[in-house]
């Protein structure tokens, strides 16, 4: 179980000694998020100026397919010497993609700008959760992860029109120049947090905690070990290419599907190890949890990608109204994510999850019967604002799930498999459902949202597998979250 030092009894995120760590931990993970959502927006300029209308959808997705990577190393690193190395990783790596993409004079070098951003985002994000590990006390974990699930839906809310200013009244140059100073800044107030680690930071004895109590795996600086990591993140590289690649099956007939369930089997093997043991066995506890995370981001995200589409070529509304739905349903999401943590914290996580997956099910079925039935676009979004307030439930409670239930040498390991379940789940679900695509016909979008229904409706079954119910959660005697390859 995560250890907290006693010393240290804060009862608010905000109190010393956790103010700086709770200011630059939301500051970086705001800026990731507002990268990631906001460059949308100004990508056509950057196309037009670069010359790079051929690989428009590159300069998007890239980041979302290096952070997989990014997530491996930080994990692994975290695991193996502490999240200070694997931090200051992430930050510089995400500071030069930043430096890069926003100096780039042609669109090869813009693109290899989005790369670096996504590996050190994902580097980021995972050192982030151990830190949250070893310095919040668990009582605060769940406030701590509501506030950074705002982190994701303010830029969500702002960031597509702050980008668009930015742009227009100096250069899109600056949309990442701009973000690399904030950046700076945000880095410099961790360090009082990072340089309040514990000493069990050092490398720990090899064979020390191979039940899973504390240490390091045995060998995990020996050759083997080292070996273990490389394959590890060979897996996630090849993990990311696949991911990319589903974004460029185009029109091939049904030769897409077929292409589509090879490319999904063949990254469900790869990805097996870097889970924990009994994942695709929804084993109770932890593993069910890191799948739920996949298939809950495949779902929504998936069928959310696909809302504007709807509103602008079957109801026919401009693009800023035709992002109505995703404001509302941002804004329930964030109001989801702070009642989870004031008013929900009681609830074991078997009752709050299916409470929570159960209201995005309904909202994405709901949405799947207005398409077909052209129904008036205000129940949509209504719809789609339930989706936000069931995803501001679920989100934050597995973040603090993973924390819970993961030995300490083990906590970069499963975040790391938290958010690349996240980051996969979420692509594969845009990529996948885009087969289901012919134009804007009212048909085909109303298949995506119909399909999507029933991965939500699974994620409903993986959710009752999280806990035990009966007023208790899963402890860690309960679950093991070993990362065998073999397993």
């Amino acid at each position: 179980m995560v250890s907290v030092h006693s010393s240290l009894s804060p009862t608010s995120v905000w109190q010393r000694p956790l103010l700086l760590s709770t200011i630059g931990s939301m500051a970086l993970l705001f800026l990731a998020a507002f990268e990631e959502l906001a460059i949308a927006t100004v990508m056509p300029r950057i196309a037009d100026e670069l010359h790079g209308h051929s690989v428009y959808s590159l300069g998007l997705a890239a980041p979302m397919a290096t952070a997989i990577i990014g997530m491996v190393v930080s994990g692994a690193w975290s695991d193996r010497r502490g999240p200070r190395g694997p931090f200051w990783f992430g930050s510089v790596v995400f500071g030069v993609g930043l430096l890069v993409a926003g100096l780039a004079p042609e669109m090869t070098t813009f693109v290899i700008g989005r790369l670096l951003q996504g590996l050190g985002a994902g580097a980021i994000n995972v050192t982030i959760y151990v830190l949250v590990a070893r310095l919040y006390p668990m009582h605060l974990h769940a406030k701590i992860f509501g506030l950074f699930a705002a982190c994701w839906v303010i830029p969500s809310l702002i960031g597509p029109f702050l980008a668009g200013a930015v742009a227009q009244a100096f250069s899109w140059h600056w949309v990442f120049l701009g973000v690399l100073v904030l950046a700076a800044v945000a880095c410099l107030t961790m360090v009082p947090s990072l340089q309040r680690l514990p000493s069990e930071e050092e490398p720990m004895p090899d064979g020390a905690g191979q039940d899973g109590a504390s240490g390091t795996p045995p060998g995990a600086d020996s050759a083997g070990g080292i070996r273990k990591i490389v394959i590890d993140v060979s897996r996630a590289a090849v993990i990311a290419f696949a991911v990319l690649s589903v974004g460029f099956l185009g029109d091939w007939g049904v030769w897409r599907y077929v292409v589509l369930a090879v490319v999904v089997a063949f990254i469900l093997v790869l990805i097996k190890p870097l889970l924990p043991k009994g994942a695709f066995l929804l084993a109770i506890g932890l593993p069910a949890v890191i799948v739920l995370r996949g298939l809950l981001a495949a779902a929504d995200f998936g069928a959310e990608a696909y809302l504007p589409l709807l509103f602008n070529k079957v109801y026919g509304l401009d693009l800023t109204l035709s992002g109505l739905a995703l404001t509302v349903s941002a804004i329930s999401w964030a109001l989801a994510s702070w009642a989870q943590g004031k008013f929900f914290e009681t609830w074991n996580d078997r009752s709050l999850l299916t409470f929570a997956v159960a209201f995005v099910v309904l909202a994405i079925a709901g949405v799947a019967v207005c398409t077909m039935a052209q129904l008036p676009v205000w129940i949509i979004v209504v719809f789609w604002a339930i989706s936000g307030f069931g995803m501001g439930l679920a989100y934050p409670r597995m973040s603090t799930m993973v924390i819970r239930l993961s030995p300490r040498n083990k906590q970069g390991f499963n975040s790391a498999a938290l958010n690349m379940s996240d980051s996969t789940g979420a692509a594969l679900g845009v990529a996948g459902l885009g087969t289901l695509q012919h134009g804007a016909a009212v048909g085909p979008l109303a298949a995506i949202f119909f399909v999507a229904t029933v991965v939500a409706g699974f994620a409903w079954f993986v959710a009752s597998r999280t806990g035990r119910g009966g007023g208790r959660d899963v402890g860690q005697s309960e679950v093991r979250v070993d990362s065998n390859p073999e397993s």
